[in-house]
């Protein structure tokens, strides 16, 4: 398993997209080369539905040129700087083998390139798909990696599926996953969201949106408390900056992620400053 040589696919729908006529060819060009050899990964056969999925998450959209990025790809091959960090945190963390696919992202979007520095991934049971653009810098690869691979090993610590992991523990997840990236990479490789309330912060927050729902399952009956939501007048990216401000009040420099990995998220909870 390990990284897929997306370039090869990259290689060919380039080909074919260049000679699609029409809009319609091109989504057709998209779904038979990009989006149907995922939908293993996926565990799906409806091709329509994970096509709109990934486009939803980040992925390229089928009217955009991907030239000027398999260009440049072919020549800083983030294939070979994501197959390394993969190898060297695998064996660190005891984590899993996974499939990693690397595919270019939706370059008209500006809430990804804000907000997200221009690069995000999805973590799957057997499998890790990233969006990136041509301007991703070795670190920004190095931290997008290291957080999504630490959601599978999370996971496999957890033993725990999708659809039963709490909202508390979503959270831990996701702070502990960029406490790995500051473990590997340093605090500057973190994300933004990481320190996006530091100065803004108020305990009515916790009160009013998290604490009542911390044992709510599913991750889809409370994204609106991860990731925020302004017609709810949920801060944004409410529950991963919690997550993370959770993690940091919960550890200390001795701690590792390794030791940390198998902790419940009730433990963490109760080491931080958010405890009952």
């Amino acid at each position: 398993m390990g990284v897929v040589r997306t370039d090869k696919w990259l290689y060919h729908y380039n080909n074919k997209w260049n000679k699609a006529k029409t809009i319609e060819e091109k989504v057709v060009c998209q779904r038979d080369l990009i989006i149907e050899p995922l939908c293993e990964i996926f565990s799906t056969n409806d091709v329509l539905g994970l096509h709109q999925y990934l486009i939803q998450m980040g992925l390229f959209l089928p009217d955009q040129s991907i030239n000027l990025e398999y260009e440049k790809w072919s020549e800083t091959l983030p294939w070979f700087i994501i197959k390394e960090q993969f190898l060297k945190l695998q064996h660190k963390w005891n984590g899993p083998d996974v499939k990693i696919y690397i595919l270019p992202m939706n370059d008209h979007d500006q809430f990804l390139k804000k907000e997200l520095g221009g690069k995000t991934g999805l973590s799957l049971d057997s499998g890790i798909v990233l969006f990136i653009n041509s301007s991703t810098t070795k670190e920004d690869l190095l931290a997008l990696i290291t957080h999504e691979y630490h959601h599978i090993c999370r996971l496999q610590a957890m033993n725990q599926a999708e659809e039963s992991v709490t909202f508390l523990e979503s959270m831990v997840m996701e702070g502990l996953a960029e406490f790995a990236v500051k473990e590997e990479l340093g605090v500057g490789a973190c994300a933004s969201w990481t320190t996006r309330y530091d100065h803004a912060w108020t305990n009515q927050w916790f009160e009013r949106w998290i604490r009542p729902n911390l044992q709510k399952k599913g991750r889809k009956n409370y994204l609106p408390l991860l990731y925020g939501n302004k017609e709810l007048g949920i801060p944004l990216w409410l529950g991963y900056y919690t997550g993370y401000k959770i993690i940091e009040s919960a550890t200390d420099e001795s701690d590792t992620t390794l030791r940390l990995l198998p902790l419940s998220a009730d433990t963490f909870l109760d080491r931080s400053l958010f405890k009952t």
